[in-house]
């Protein structure tokens, strides 16, 4: 776990930087594929996931 959270951290910092230069390239969703794969094997997955979820069911819930 101590290992992924400095990880965590750099890709989180490398996908702002390269999505705020320019438009997202492949590289740049590459880096943030990364990022959710070792964001999804942390402590955070579980509230991360329950937030996705709730969002989802709120725009559920709109009508057009």
């Amino acid at each position: 776990m101590l290992l992924h959270l400095p990880v965590v951290l750099a890709l989180a910092a490398a996908t702002v930087f390269l999505t705020r230069k320019s438009a997202l390239k492949p590289t740049h969703a590459l880096a943030c594929g990364a990022l959710g794969f070792y964001l999804a094997d942390t402590s955070l997955a579980g509230s991360i996931h329950d937030a996705g979820a709730n969002l989802l069911g709120m725009l559920g819930t709109f009508t057009p």
